[in-house]
């Protein structure tokens, strides 16, 4: 028995040997503090130190719980500063090209501040070795390369939106306006021929406001990520194509199918992992609402104090009254009001998942976020869609063409206007059956999407940039075959000229000789 501990002892240290000789180590940066886009990495590092990889994570938000193979390098948290300088609730998006242009402004302010850090210039100054860098880098995030440059590792580009027309380019899959529609679009997949021009002049207006601004970001990283040899770093446009994977937390069930290049990979419904669990006093105000629950939740973004202003919250609060069920307000921003009703409760915070996971909700009033819009469609509820910028438009357009919910205007956020949205959610059976149905398609999985994100990155750790296609290595015009246009070109103009001299001489040869003869002819007669 002695001898059979001994073996088994000599295999158990065997097996951490090889696993620990397999391990990686992991640079995660996500330089912006939204914790939306945080929280959807979190599912994958969390699974990825449970493995056993190492992973240093530069960022402004912490993970709750964090697994000690995981570590934390501290950004600051400038969020509330850039929400009041720059409210969501007022921006228009009417024009794609001016919000990329605004977006990228003003991301490229804040990588001022957080790039002028000291854990910054600790790690430029440090020798550490990493084996990839994943980061948000198609996403207004190009500083972020230097990183790559820097530990020489493998990039990951771990996209939390999808539709991003830039990244298409990045990866070696010409955009096309005919049909693919960027995150920030108000188009469907489906259009006319007017919106097939617009789209068409929004995505050469996109495309030259993203070449202008590489220059702004190329300026930056040569400004603040200075380290032993940056001076041979390629250019960040160069950097941002050279990627080994692309994640992109989507999934046909929530957007638009469209063809993706062989390393872009999509992972959607991240956060589904989440606890559906919920605290006692809400698990018995929700088991006990009999005619069901609305979920009123505009997001992390949204200051609910500044929307509902202006006497907005008690005629919200009255016509919530009104209604048979019961409702739950996720309170974001300063003056959570103390409302005493049995019907109503507001609150700081709210454990999504388990709110949409609960049989008695009835309804999901949301702003239209990729997160919430892939747990809604998971957990089978419909919506009423009030969406404030960036991709939410978009979310709940697709939504409702999908029929599986109805959208009003922020701007027409009354209590009539909502009253009518409500009714007409719940009352009609049809919303519910659609919403089951794209249900059904993200249910549907061989693995958990989480599971398949690990995969990959533990694919390109083994086999390097195999996925990699050809076209992202290839310059403007071969990638759009210009040269060879050109070339064609010039065939058909010189086959046009010798065609036109052989005609010229053939018209010449016929009239000439008729000519001849008819002076010939003249001079006999």
């Amino acid at each position: 028995m002695a001898g059979f501990g001994s073996w088994q002892l000599s295999l158990l240290a065997l097996g951490m040997l090889v696993a620990c000789s397999s391990a990686a180590r992991i640079f995660v940066t996500l330089p912006m503090p939204w914790r939306s886009h945080h929280f959807v990495y979190h599912s994958v590092m969390r699974e990825l130190a449970a493995r056993g990889h190492e992973i240093d994570y530069l960022a402004a938000v912490p993970m709750k719980n964090q697994p000690p193979n995981i570590r934390h390098l501290p950004l600051i948290d400038n969020l509330k500063e850039q929400l009041e300088r720059d409210r969501p609730e007022d921006m228009v998006q009417d024009w794609q090209t001016v919000f990329q242009y605004m977006s990228h402004h003003n991301i490229a302010r804040n990588f001022k501040t957080i790039f002028s850090q000291d854990e910054v210039k600790k790690l430029l100054e440090s020798d550490t070795k990493y084996d990839i860098v994943m980061s948000e880098f198609h996403l207004y995030q190009d500083i972020s390369l230097a990183w790559v440059h820097k530990f020489k590792a493998l990039a990951v580009c771990f996209m939390v939106l999808g539709d991003v027309s830039r990244s298409n380019e990045l990866n070696g899959l010409p955009d096309n306006p005919s049909y693919m529609v960027d995150f920030m679009s108000p188009l469907s997949d489906e259009m006319s021929i007017f919106d097939r021009l617009y789209n068409t002049a929004e995505a050469i207006g996109s495309s030259l406001v993203h070449a202008y601004c590489a220059r702004i970001h190329q300026n930056l990283v040569d400004e603040f990520m200075r380290y032993p040899g940056w001076e041979t770093r390629p250019p960040l446009s160069e950097l941002a194509s050279d990627m080994a994977l692309v994640l992109v937390n989507s999934h046909p069930a929530v957007s638009y199918t469209t063809p993706k290049s062989p390393h872009v990979k999509e992972i959607g419904g991240m956060t589904l992992t989440g606890s559906i669990e919920l605290p006692k006093d809400l698990k018995s105000f929700m088991d006990s609402a009999t005619d069901g629950v609305i979920f009123f939740n505009l997001g992390t973004n949204v200051d609910l104090g500044y929307v509902t202003r202006d006497g907005k919250l008690e005629e919200l609060l009255k016509m919530f009254r009104r209604l048979k069920q019961k409702v739950i307000i996720k309170w974001t921003g300063d003056n959570m009001p103390h409302v005493v009703d049995d019907k109503i409760q507001i609150l700081a915070w709210v454990p999504q998942q388990g709110i949409l996971a609960h049989n008695n909700t009835k309804l999901f009033i949301t702003h239209g976020g990729l997160q919430g819009t892939m747990e809604t469609v998971y957990y089978g509820v419909p919506i009423v869609g009030i969406p404030i910028f960036a991709d939410q438009p978009k979310n709940v357009k697709f939504m409702v063409i999908k029929g599986c919910g109805v959208q009003i205007d922020k701007r027409n956020m009354t209590g009539a206007a909502l009253e009518w949205a409500i009714n007409e959610v719940i009352s009609n059976p049809k919303y519910k059956e659609a919403i089951l149905k794209r249900s059904s398609m993200m249910r549907d999985s061989l693995v958990r999407p989480v599971d398949e994100a690990v995969y990959w990155i533990e694919y390109v750790l083994k086999h390097g940039k195999v996925l990699q296609p050809a076209s992202v290595r290839l310059p403007f015009y071969k990638l759009y075959l210009l040269d060879v246009l050109a070339i064609y070109g010039a065939i058909l103009l010189l086959l046009a000229y010798v065609t036109k001299c052989l005609v010229k001489s053939l018209l010449r040869m016929l009239f000439g000789g008729l000519s001849s003869k008819s002076r010939k002819s003249i001079k006999r007669d």
